[in-house]
């Protein structure tokens, strides 16, 4: 029969100090892995908007799993006593999460604040060139708020670019203005505002994206509103008809 102080006894020193490094090297590559995860939450948590993916949660998860092993395999080290067999198991489950959770790669461009107004921006010159063919094949920029949520629905926005503090999505949408210089409220990231003239020859669109958290009106290089604008043109060729498929024979 086993003794209980066969049960407590003290593993070797070396043994228990190689143990500890190997464990405790595994569990700090884990957190500098999540770290990035754990600065993009507290950055969305603190804010009304934020951009990029939400952060990994078996990262999350692993990071929080690793530290609780490596503090009780530190802390039995220390004390001199032998580390737990779910110590060591918490921190190679850790690692499981970890690779889960996928390598990450460009995540850190697709959480900035710039890379997500020029996506928006991308998205509203799409737009605009759309508009701009509208108008000089017909002599007018459509009146119809349909025809310009049609043409948005075409240039493929991605609906993770903005993203609420809890997280969700915001999918890029169009705001229809009956003045030009009319600023309507609330501001929110992903929007597009429309404005075309009452004769139908000219338009503009701004564009709300994010600047320190805070939705705001993209600036242009002078720090003023960024605007396309559309003007009617008779001078200019009409744009070429879209190629059409070839028949099935």
């Amino acid at each position: 029969m086993t003794t209980r102080s066969e049960v407590g006894a003290r593993s070797p020193l070396a043994l228990r100090l190689v143990h500890a490094v190997i464990f405790l090297g595994m569990a700090v590559g884990v957190l500098v892995v999540s770290k990035p995860e754990w600065s993009h939450l507290l950055q969305a948590m603190n804010q009304p908007f934020h951009a990029g993916a939400a952060p990994r949660v078996p990262l999350l998860v692993g990071s929080v799993t690793a530290l609780v092993g490596a503090v009780w395999i530190l802390g039995c080290l220390l004390s001199g006593r032998s580390s737990s067999l779910w110590a060591s198991g918490a921190i190679l489950l850790s690692i499981a999460g970890t690779v889960a959770g996928g390598n990450g790669r460009g995540l850190t461009e697709n959480r900035s604040e710039e890379a997500a107004n020029l996506a928006l921006l991308r998205v509203a010159r799409r737009v605009h060139l759309s508009m701009v063919q509208e108008l000089q094949a017909h002599g007018e920029a459509p009146v119809d708020p349909t025809v310009w949520q049609q043409a948005l629905a075409n240039a493929t926005p991605r609906d993770d670019v903005f993203r609420t503090r809890e997280f969700e999505p915001l999918p890029m949408r169009l705001r229809w203005l009956e003045a030009e210089d009319a600023k309507p409220e609330p501001l929110v990231p992903g929007t597009l505002w429309a404005y075309v003239s009452p004769d139908g020859i000219g338009f503009s669109l701004r564009m709300v994206g994010l600047l320190k958290g805070r939705p705001a009106l993209l600036p242009d290089d002078r720090g003023q509103e960024l605007v396309l604008r559309g003007l009617y043109n008779p001078d200019l060729p009409a744009a070429p008809p879209a190629p059409q498929a070839p028949a099935t024979p």
